[in-house]
C-alpha cells in the first residue's frame, strides 16, 4: 500500500513538472513559425551559406601565399653533397597586387554577404508564408471535418425519425431510402476529409522541419480581423524592404566592384623578395639582400579590354535586373492586395447575410418537418445548404488569412500595422 502511494506521488510530481505529451504537441501559430525558422533544413542551409560568405571576406582581401626558396650554387660537378657549395641563398618571395585591387575585392565580398543575407531573408519570408497557410489549412480541414461529422449525426437522427414516420404511415419508404443514401454520402465525405487532414498535417510538419510521422497538433481558429491598409504605402514599403530587391541591388554592387577591379589591371603589381646569402670561402661568409620588382601591364589594352567590357555589360544587366525585380514586386503587391480586398468582402457578405439566412432556412424546415408540413427532401436540401454555406464560410476565412500571408510575402515585411 505504501509502495502504491509512493508511485502515485511520483506520477503526480512528474505531471506537475512536465506537461503531458499531448499538451506539449499543441502548436500555436507563433510557436509553429518559431519552430520552422529554427528547424527547417532549407533555412538552416541558407544560414550556413551566409556564414560562408562572411568568412570569404578575409580570403578575398588577403594576398597570395609567400614562397620560400633555397638555392645552392658552385657545387663541383663530381660532388655528391650539397655542403660543397660556394654560395647558398634562401629567403621569401611575396607577390602583391596594387592596393586598390584588395579594396575592390573586399567590396565584392561585402556585397556577396549582402546578397546571401537577402537570399536568406527571402527564403525565410517564403517559409513563414507557407507555414501560415499550412497552419490555417489544417484548421480549415479540421473545421470542415467537424461540420461533416455534425451533418452525419443529424442525418442519423433524421434516419431514425424517417423510419418511425414510415412505420406510422405518415410518409413513404422513399424518404427512408433517401436519408440512408445521404447518410452514406456524408460518412464517405467524413472519411475523405480525415485523410486530407492527415496529409495537410504532414505537409505542415515538413515546413516545420519535423521527421516523417512526428505528430502535428495545432490549436487556433480561423478568425476575421479586418485590417486597414493603403495600397500605395504597401508599394513603398515593398520597394524599401523586399528581399528580392535587396538581392538585386547587392548584385549591382558586386558587378560594380568587379568592373572597378578589372580596371586595376592598368596598375602595376609589386614583387618583394628577401633573402640571405652564405659564402663559406669569403672572410664575411653571411650577407642579406632584397629585391623589389614591378610588373608593367604593357599588353593590358590587348588582354584586359575584354575583361572590362564583360564587367561593364554585366553591370548594365544587373541594373536592368533591379528594374525587372521592382516591377515584379509591385505587381505582386497589387495582386495580393486585390485578393485580400475580395476575400474580405466575401467574409463580410457571409457574416452579414448568408449565414443568418441559411440558419433561418434550416430552422423553418426542421420545425415544418417535425410538424408534418414538409417532407424529408426539403429538410435534407436545407441541411445541405447549411453545410455548403458553413464550409464555404470556413474556406472564405482561410482565403482571407492566406491572402494576408501572401500580401506580407509580397511586401517583404509584416503589414498588420502598415
Amino acid at each position: 500500500m505504501l509502495r502504491l502511494r509512493f508511485y502515485l506521488l511520483i506520477v503526480f510530481i512528474f505531471i506537475l513538472i512536465f506537461p503531458t505529451q499531448s499538451f506539449a504537441q499543441k502548436l500555436t501559430l507563433e510557436r509553429a513559425i518559431e519552430e520552422a525558422v529554427t528547424r527547417n533544413p532549407d533555412l538552416l542551409k541558407a544560414e550556413q551559406e551566409v556564414g560562408a560568405a562572411k568568412a570569404g571576406f578575409w580570403e578575398g582581401v588577403s594576398p597570395e601565399y609567400p614562397e620560400f626558396f633555397i638555392e645552392y650554387e658552385g657545387i663541383p660537378e663530381k660532388s655528391h653533397s650539397l655542403s660543397d657549395y660556394e654560395e647558398k641563398k634562401f629567403g621569401l618571395t611575396q607577390g602583391l597586387d596594387f592596393p586598390l585591387a584588395y579594396f575592390f575585392k573586399g567590396q565584392w565580398h561585402h556585397f556577396e554577404k549582402k546578397r546571401m543575407e537577402a537570399e536568406f531573408l527571402l527564403l525565410c519570408n517564403n517559409l513563414v508564408s507557407e507555414v501560415k497557410k499550412g497552419f490555417y489549412r489544417v484548421i480549415l480541414l479540421d473545421r470542415q471535418t467537424e461540420l461533416y461529422e455534425e451533418i452525419a449525426r443529424i442525418t442519423r437522427q433524421n434516419f431514425q425519425k424517417a423510419r418511425v414516420r414510415v412505420l406510422a404511415g405518415e410518409s413513404s419508404p422513399y424518404d427512408t431510402l433517401k436519408v440512408k443514401v445521404d447518410l452514406a454520402e456524408v460518412e464517405n465525405r467524413v472519411l475523405v476529409m480525415k485523410r486530407v487532414l492527415e496529409v495537410a498535417r504532414s505537409e505542415l510538419g515538413l515546413f516545420l522541419g519535423r521527421e516523417r510521422g512526428e505528430p502535428v497538433d495545432v490549436v487556433g481558429d480561423l478568425s476575421f480581423l479586418p485590417v486597414s491598409l493603403n495600397q500605395d504605402s504597401l508599394c513603398e514599403l515593398a520597394l524599401a524592404n523586399h528581399p528580392s530587391l535587396m538581392k538585386a541591388w547587392a548584385e549591382v554592387g558586386q558587378k560594380s566592384a568587379k568592373r572597378r577591379l578589372s580596371w586595376t589591371g592598368l596598375m602595376p603589381g609589386i614583387h618583394l623578395r628577401y633573402f640571405r646569402q652564405e659564402f663559406p670561402s669569403e672572410p664575411s661568409p653571411r650577407a642579406w639582400g632584397g629585391e623589389i620588382g614591378v610588373s608593367v601591364p604593357l599588353w593590358f589594352f590587348l588582354k584586359g579590354q575584354g575583361m572590362i567590357r564583360s564587367a561593364s555589360s554585366e553591370l548594365k544587366a544587373a541594373r536592368w535586373r533591379v528594374e525587372s525585380e521592382r516591377r515584379e514586386v509591385l505587381l505582386e503587391v497589387d495582386q495580393a492586395f486585390s485578393r485580400l480586398i475580395v476575400a474580405e468582402k466575401q467574409v463580410q457578405n457571409y457574416r452579414e447575410n448568408t449565414l443568418r439566412e441559411v440558419e433561418e432556412l434550416v430552422r423553418i424546415a426542421t420545425r415544418s418537418y417535425e410538424e408534418g408540413e414538409m417532407g424529408y427532401l426539403e429538410v435534407a436540401e436545407a441541411m445541405r445548404s447549411l453545410n455548403r454555406i458553413q464550409v464555404g464560410y470556413a474556406e472564405t476565412l482561410f482565403e482571407y488569412l492566406a491572402a494576408q500571408a501572401d500580401l506580407e510575402q509580397a511586401v517583404g515585411v509584416s503589414v498588420s500595422d502598415s
